[in-house]
């Protein structure tokens, strides 16, 4: 009786012991999702989807679910979002700020016909929202966003790395942008929400192949003036007044009460070969960002993205103005531009500003949208189509005052925050191209152009001048007008045979960029010194 009593004893010891063990340790865990908790709230999303994901796997939870979702989804991993929210439940299920993350996910791995399904769900529940209407007419018409896309071409640069590459501008023979790849140091400073390498300032200068008309290569990255970088991160720059002044955004060395460092702007004058910070924008705060500033050419007009208090939502566009030496309070630059998402990465080009939004409605991801805000009364923003944009992110753009070439900031190659510089030609000619013109002659090449005189009936042979080959032929009519179609980029030549069997060659220059083609005229000289 005594044994049997004690054996029953021991069990009941072992039982709670093993209760209390596993109350511990769920304990243990609970703390562990505190944590992630408090990761994600201070945007640690890398750390926080690491705890839940641990967390889920001993005590699985559809609450837990949805935090998995979101974390995916502000890292940028659509494709693991969409799995973490399918799994919660169904879509129908979802609260409305999540119904929006899902089909944001859907439209950032081109899943249209989802997110397009995703959005009318959210407008069934939020019948008035603009900015989903907008979104769902874009869907249902996005054919027009691809209708200019032969007219550019796109590349990435030589330098990109697997870390980010982004902000380009150009500067003296080269391009400066931002980065955050690793250097060789004794201590390698990291991002706690990222756990990559702080942003730093580069410099790439180019250089012309003398060998290969219109090729150019960068050379190796340099880091680019080291004294102006934060011990964090160094935001992009903008230079004016002949490249002798710039415009910078820089995290502060000092978190403030909350432990945020916010990102300030400065401003810095070459002396000498060095750069020099001369003063610091006046309405820099502890408690909101100014980021990714741009600046007219004489250094009075100034636009910034900030997270300000007062704006639409998410970080918003505003402007300030140099009068008198001081700038002025910084003006949001209202709900035609501004939305209840993002709206970065400023350019000021001429009279036209470009910028990146996720709150307009686009390929998905940021967009590069332009718009003139000087003119409000009948301010429209435009989306520039593909290829410029893609359903990853697209931001950053800078383009030449020719408006022929420039680079932009993307991360469509693998998505996430590896982002890539590239490089891109606009307006380019596209074909087949037809040309029309017309057929002169004249005797001798020091006559008056009074002198000349139609060329009817010759024959025209299109020669392709690299693959020395005949692409077409043709012929004046009566009163020497003719009509080519060149069927792709190359260099061309024209042999031209008279009706009295004079052959004559011409050279044909296409343009690389499109311009008014109007109407072309060959003039053939028929000149008596030619040889019998």
């Amino acid at each position: 009786m005594k044994l049997k009593l004690a054996l029953c004893m021991l069990f009941i010891v072992l039982f709670a012991s093993t209760a209390m063990s596993q109350e511990t340790v769920f304990a243990l865990f609970k703390n562990d999702l505190k944590l992630a908790d408090r990761y994600f709230e201070n945007r640690d999303y890398q750390s926080a989807l690491k705890l839940y994901k641990s967390f889920a796997k001993k005590h699985p939870s559809t609450d837990v679910d949805l935090k998995i979702a979101r974390s995916h989804h502000f890292l940028k991993q659509y494709h693991e979002a969409i799995a973490a929210y399918e799994k919660y439940g169904r879509t129908n299920s979802l609260a409305i700020p999540d119904l929006y993350y899902y089909a944001e996910a859907q439209s950032g791995i081109s899943g249209y016909e989802k997110a397009l399904e995703s959005y009318q769900a959210y407008l069934g529940r939020v019948p008035d929202d603009q900015l989903i209407i907008k979104k769902i007419w874009r869907l249902n018409n996005l054919q027009f966003l691809y209708e200019d896309s032969l007219h550019y071409a796109i590349r990435p640069v030589q330098f990109n790395t697997e870390y980010g590459e982004l902000c380009a501008i150009p500067y003296k023979n080269g391009l400066v942008f931002v980065s955050n790849r690793k250097e060789v140091r004794v201590i390698e400073k990291k991002d706690a929400s990222t756990h990559a390498p702080f942003y730093k300032t580069f410099f790439s200068a180019v250089l012309t192949d003398t060998i290969k008309d219109e090729s150019f290569h960068f050379e190796r990255p340099f880091a680019f003036n080291k004294a102006l970088n934060s011990k964090f991160h160094a935001g992009p720059m903008t230079f004016y007044d002949h490249e002798k002044k710039m415009a910078f955004s820089s995290a502060v060395d000092k978190p403030s009460k909350n432990g945020a460092r916010t990102m300030h702007l400065y401003f810095a004058e070459n002396r000498d070969g060095e750069w020099k910070i001369t003063a610091a924008f006046p309405y820099n705060s502890d408690v909101y960002s100014i980021h990714n500033p741009t600046i007219n050419e004489s250094g009075t007009l100034l636009y910034f993205s900030s997270d300000m208090k007062g704006g639409f939502g998410g970080k918003d566009l505003y402007k300030s103005e140099n009068k008198n030496g001081q700038w002025t309070t910084p003006v949001n630059l209202g709900e035609i531009i501004n939305t209840s998402q993002d709206e970065v990465f400023p350019f000021l080009h001429d009279r036209t500003l470009y910028f990146s939004s996720n709150g307009h409605p686009g390929l998905g991801g940021l967009d590069i949208f332009k718009a003139e805000p000087g003119n409000s009364a009948s301010m429209e923003v435009e989306n520039v189509g593909y290829p410029l944009n893609t359903n990853f992110d697209d931001f950053g753009i800078v383009i030449d005052s020719l408006n022929t070439h420039g680079y932009l900031s993307s991360n469509r190659k693998g998505g996430g925050y590896n982002d890539d510089i590239y490089e891109f030609d606009m307006d380019l000619q596209t074909y087949p191209l037809e040309i029309n013109g017309v057929m002169k002659f004249k005797e001798h090449s020091w006559t008056d152009t009074l002198e000349l005189k139609l060329m009817p009936n010759a024959k025209i042979d299109l020669i392709d001048n690299v693959r020395n080959i005949t692409v077409q032929e043709s012929k004046c009519n009566d009163s020497g007008k003719f009509s080519l179609t060149i069927p792709y980029y190359s260099k061309y030549k024209i042999r031209v045979v008279s009706e009295d069997k004079d052959e004559n060659i011409v050279s044909l220059e296409i343009p690389r960029h499109r311009k008014g083609q109007g109407k072309h005229e060959i003039v053939i000289v028929k000149d008596p010194f030619k040889s019998n």
